[in-house]
This record gives C-alpha cells, structure tokens and sequence, in this order.
C-alpha cells in the first residue's frame, strides 16, 4: 500500500504554477547573491530596479551604475527645460509658481527661494543634537533611520528621477548619486512621514545634505572611523559643492514613495525567506512528532481544491518527507502510535493555511516590482507635450497594500509555528517525547517550557502589529492631506514583526532539533529493549513457545506505555511500566492453550528483571549519546540538512537538562540561530531543502526514493 502510494506521488504531473513562489524566491536570493559578489552590477536608468538590488545596494553596500549615457542626460535636460519654461507662464504650475499642499492658493515667480521654503518646512522630524565627529549612542540611533535603509532610498528615488519626467538637472541627479558612492548616509528622522505626499521629511532631510544645510548630519567614513558630520563637512570631503535647487527641483526630490518603498523591499526579501522556512519547518514538525504524509498527497490540492499556493506548500512539503524515516506514508490501524487517525490542523492543514501566505506575498512583489520602476511625484512632465501633469502619484497606498499584506503573511506564519511548537513540548501530544522535550528527569529538567512561554511573548507582539495600520489615517496638513497611505509606517511594522517572527522560528528550530535528538535516543533505547523483552521472556518463561505475532502484540502495548510515561522519572517510570505490562503478558498467556501452568513467580522475575534492564538501558542510552551527540539527522528526510546545519555550522547545542552539560543558556543557543537569518546561508540553504536534489521547481515529478 505504501509503495502505490509513493508511486501515485512520483508521476502526477505538474499543474500550473506549482512552485511559483520557491521558484521566485530561488532567482531571488541568486540575484542578491550576485550583486553582492560583484557578478552582476545594479543600473539605476528608470526601469529595471528589482528587490533583489534594492536589498544588495541597502545591507551589501552594492554600488549600483547609473545610465549616464548622452541620451539619458538629454531626455532630463529636455524635462528641466519644460518646467522653466512653464514656469514663466501665466499658468500656475503647483510646487513651481505655488505654494504647497492646503497652500497652494500662494502664487510666486521666486522659484528657487520656492524650494528652500520647501525643504525648510518638511525638516520637522525629531533628530538626536548632533555634533561633528560624534558617535551615536544607541538612543541617539533610536531616533533615526537605520543606515542601510538610507543607502535604499537613495537608491530607489535616483531611480525614479532618472526617468525624465520629474525636471530634475543632472547635476542634482550625479549629486545623490555621489552620496551613495561615497557612502553617504544622510541622518533621517525615523517618525515623521505619513507618506501622503511621498515620504516628504525623510526625502527632505536627504536632500539638504546636497544643499549644504549646516543643520543636516550624515554619517561618513570606514570602520571605527565612521563618523556623523554636518553637510558642509560631506560635501568637502567628497569633493561637492553645494546645489541650490531651481524650479521644482526640491519638490521631484522629496515628492515620492521612495522612504517606504526601499524600507518595503527589505521587509519583501525577509518575508520571502519566511515563506519559504515555513515549509521547511512544517514539514520538519511532521517528522518529530511521527506525523503522517498523506495530507500533503497531491489529488487533495492538485485534484480536489487546485488553489497554486496550496498545491506548491503540499508538493514542497511532501518532497521534503519522501525520504523521512520518521513521517509515516499513511495511517495503519495496527499502528500503536496511531491511535488518533490523522494530525492535528496545525500538520494536517499546513498546505491549506500557508498556501494563500505564499500568493499574497507574490502579489505584494508585483505591486513593489511596479513601484520601483515608477514616477512618484507631482507634478510630472511630459516633455512631448510640454506640460505638467497634475495628481497624485506620490500616494504610497500601493505600497501600504504590499506591505499589509506581507505582516499579515507573517503573523500566520507565526501562529503555524507556535501551534507546531507548542504541540511538540506538550507530552501529550507529541507522540511519545518527553515534556517540553527535556533530557534529563522531567522532575528536576524543564527544559523549553521558558522559551514556549517566550515564543507566546513573539507572536502576541507579531498579533498586535498584523493590525492595518491604514485604518489609522488622521486627516493632516490643513485637510488638504485628508487620506494618506502611512506606508513607511507600515514597511516599518513589517520589519519589526518580520524580527518577532524570525525570534519565534529560532525558538522552533531549536526544538525540532531537539526533538530529533531525542527520537534518535528513543529509537536506540526502544530497539535494545525489545531485543531484552524477548530473551528476558524466553529466560523466565522457558515452557513457553512465542512466535513473532505474540512479540509484536507485547512491543505494541510496551510502545503506548513508553509514550505514556514520559512525564515520569526514570527510576520510578519504568517500574510502572512493567507493571502494565506483566498484565498484559498474563492476558496474552491466558489466550494460548499450551500455557497452563505458568507460575506466577516466573512473571514477577520477568517483571523485575525488565525494570531494571530498562532503567539501565534508558540512562546507558542517555549517557551514551552525551558521549557521541547530533547525529539526529539520520531519521529525518531532507530536514536533515538543516539539523546538521544547527548542530555543525552554527554550534547549536543540545540542551541536557544537567547543569554540569549545559555551560550556555537555552536563549544563548537560540540566539545563534537567530543571528544566522542575516547571512545568506540560511535562505539558501532552507531553499535548497525544499528544492529537492534534482534541482526540480516545477514539480516532484523526478523525485528520486
């Protein structure tokens, strides 16, 4: 039975888009890996900036090129000159002969003065007091956006001016774009934007470094070197003179979606990484707890409800369990083990639950691939007609939707994770393990009962940050800003609950890890004590002929007993144990006819004898795998690589629940794991798990057993 039934899984073909998300996510990390390595350089010309650069120019330094051809310099002095012109017109033209936002009933010819007006009201964030030369203190940075997102949204806005509809000079343009080159992080006020009209103080704040404002700071310089200095300071040492903007210059600057939407492709490639471990350790949570293949079989999703997200979650799963020594093909109902027919939801649904998170976040990725290659702000010319047309495509709202859609992504991610680990430390319902997968005597070793209680702590903080943030908006600016997108506030939460998640996954993986520890441990001691039970039995019961049948009867009850008593301390447990267990050997005695006559005593040395062999093996079985550890990967699947990626690479430790074992905390250890996100290893590793060794996206049709 099991063999047809792998074999219906091996040659159903591949519907649709089956591994539509992996298979984007897999090109994904390739194009971060080879911006970072230098193979592949990021252009900046207006219409091919993808996520993947956005990630490589923000927490690699990539240093992009810019499309500075004669051409592209011609199109943008075509665009400048459009806006002069119109500027001398009787026609008003908003943020060139206007005032700004509810303001712009003001007419002006001052054009330039415009833009320093401008610049001067959007800087009204709250920033540290700087000094030249200062190191920021950990609280002064609390104020500010991180660095890395600074060097993004440079990145992201250059590319939007680049594309000549903004009437930006190329002086302007080659000023930020030496800003990036250098290094150059403008310091900019974390709390300020509601990205209504654009991310207009954080692009303020950007954007008076190149003016040479004595008020603006950007951090400059290499290694313990770098340092905050004041704009005049920057642009000496960088060799660039100060820039006073001209008609609208200020405003194509700061006017667009450029703060939310780099701050949004980080939170992207993050969640990505999430979507795709989620398979990996859900598929590792059937293992330990011996759950059953047969949810993810792919007529339930391919034949019966073909959503893609579903059916890539099933077949990635199933691929990953194909070779599990510890996931069971199907349900048997001889099966000691299998008394509740089929896995609990957070197993059993995994496909169903993650499907619809793998196409929101492709969905999210389309909407920033857009954005990222667009015009953002108002007025934009058009240099054929020569006229500026006016609306609102600084509006971040699509941002705010692909953003939303991702931290709602995650937090079901999260709660899968949290209902697969809270089942794996319950004794209950873990099929056999110790509570909170504990080592030693479960009297005196609690062992992951603290970090269940911390993974609750993640995921009630990732619940409270799901919420919209959208439905927050406050009317501003003179009710002229009456509806506005709060993107960057958004792209900011998504980070936030990506770090949460990234918390509570460490804290699962350290317990999957552990839990195969412990499998590997049952399975040594279950084998050597069946093989006592048998010549124990033979010893004590000489007149007495078994065949297997009658063995397997008595393991079978010995199993449920096992997995009944892990709450217990060994030197009483397995007393208890035998005890059952000699009734269920005179049961089994009464049943056969040529058994009369047994003597009661020959049970009870039988009895005895077995609780201390047990006793002696279980703690030999211990001690001996203290001796040799991590060799848990032998009965998992493909979840092996990220076992031995654990235990080897990251020097993960199993917890003994002995303080005279354990030197480091239990947080110490799940911290080396959570550190491990932001290396690139571990996305590509949890990608290459879920791949299969054929290397096939599409499908598992090439599966090998």
């Amino acid at each position: 039975m099991w063999t047809s039934v792998l074999a219906y899984v091996l040659v159903l073909p591949v519907i649709g888009t089956m591994s539509a998300h992996l298979s984007y996510v897999n090109q994904h990390l390739e194009s971060v890996r080879s911006y970072a390595r230098g193979q592949k350089t990021a252009v900046i010309d207006g219409h091919s900036v993808d996520v993947p650069a956005v990630v490589a120019v923000s927490r690699d330094a990539h240093l992009p090129r810019i499309d500075s051809s004669p051409e592209k310099q011609r199109e943008i002095a075509d665009a400048v000159a459009v806006v002069a012109k119109l500027a001398l017109g009787e026609q008003s033209q908003y943020g060139v002969t206007t005032g700004f936002g509810g303001s712009a009933t003001t007419r002006t010819k001052q054009t330039a003065l415009l833009q320093k007006a401008l610049i001067a009201h959007c800087q009204a964030g709250i920033t540290p007091a700087f000094r030249n030369g200062q190191v920021l203190t950990p609280e002064e940075q609390d104020l500010l956006f991180p660095q890395d997102w600074v060097r993004g949204v440079m990145f992201v806005r250059l590319n939007s001016l680049i594309r000549s509809q903004s009437g930006t000079r190329w002086v302007v343009i080659e000023g930020l774009y030496k800003l990036l080159l250098h290094d150059v992080a403008p310091c900019v006020p974390l709390r300020q934007s509601i990205s209504a009209s654009g991310d207009i103080g954080p692009l303020a704040y950007i954007s008076g470094i190149l003016t040479g404002h004595p008020d603006n700071y950007a951090w400059y310089g290499q290694g313990a070197e770098r340092r905050v200095y004041d704009s005049p300071t920057i642009l000496q040492r960088i060799g660039l003179q100060p820039i006073e903007f001209i008609a609208k210059e200020g405003l194509s600057l700061i006017n667009g979606t450029g703060a939310s939407s780099a701050v949004a492709c980080l939170g992207m490639h993050d969640c990505h990484i999430i979507g795709v471990a989620s398979q990996v350790l859900s598929a590792f949570a059937v293992e330990v707890v011996k759950g059953f293949q047969e949810p993810f079989n792919p007529y339930l999703h391919e034949a019966a409800r073909p959503h893609p997200g579903q059916i890539e979650a099933a077949a990635n799963i199933r691929r990953v369990l194909l070779s599990s020594k510890l996931a069971r093909p199907h349900h048997v109902e001889s099966d000691p083990e299998a008394a509740l027919r089929q896995d609990r939801y957070c197993l059993r649904s995994s496909p169903q639950w993650l499907g619809p998170q793998l196409e929101d976040l492709l969905v999210a990725q389309k909407i920033l691939d857009v954005e990222l290659n667009s015009t953002t702000d108002n007025p934009i010319v058009d240099v054929q007609k020569e006229y500026l047309h006016h609306g609102a495509n600084f509006m971040a709202m699509a941002v705010t939707s692909a953003t939303e859609k991702m931290r709602l992504a995650v937090h079901h991610i999260a709660k899968l994770s949290f209902a697969q680990l809270t089942e794996l430390l319950n004794h209950s319902t873990n099929s056999g393990l110790p509570p909170n997968l504990a080592v030693g005597e479960p009297s005196v070793d609690y062992s992951l009962k603290g970090a269940d209680v911390a993974a609750a702590a993640y995921l009630s903080e990732m619940a409270y940050l799901a919420n919209p943030v959208s439905t927050h908006v406050l009317s501003a600016e003179m009710h002229n800003q009456s509806v506005n997108s709060l993107a960057l506030i958004s792209g900011r939460y998504t980070l936030e609950a990506v770090k949460l998640c990234f918390m509570l996954m460490s804290t699962h993986i350290f317990a999957l890890c552990q839990a195969a520890d412990l499998r590997i441990m049952e399975a040594t001691f279950r084998s050597k004590l069946f093989s006592v039970l048998r010549t124990e039995t033979a010893v004590h019961l000489p007149g007495v002929r078994f065949d297997d049948d009658f063995f397997t009867r008595l393991n079978n009850r010995l199993i449920v007993l096992l997995n009944g008593s892990t709450d217990q301390d060994s030197a009483t447990r397995f007393e208890r144990v035998m005890n059952d267990l000699a009734s269920t050997l005179m049961s089994l005695l009464n049943n056969e006819t040529t058994t009369m006559g047994v003597p009661l005593r020959a049970v009870n040395q039988w009895r005895v004898s077995l609780t201390a062999h047990a006793r002696q093996i279980f703690v030999a079985t211990r001690a001996a795998y203290a001796e040799s550890p991590d060799a848990g990967a032998k009965l998992l699947g493909r979840t092996g690589m990220l076992y031995t990626h654990v235990r080897g690479v990251l020097g993960v430790k199993l917890h003994w629940g002995d303080p005279a074992m354990d030197k480091t905390t239990i947080g110490s250890e799940i911290a080396k794991i959570f550190r491990s996100w932001k290396s690139p290893e571990m996305a590509e590793l949890m990608v290459r798990i879920l791949v299969g060794s054929d290397g096939d996206l599409g499908g598992i049709t090439r599966t090998k057993l």
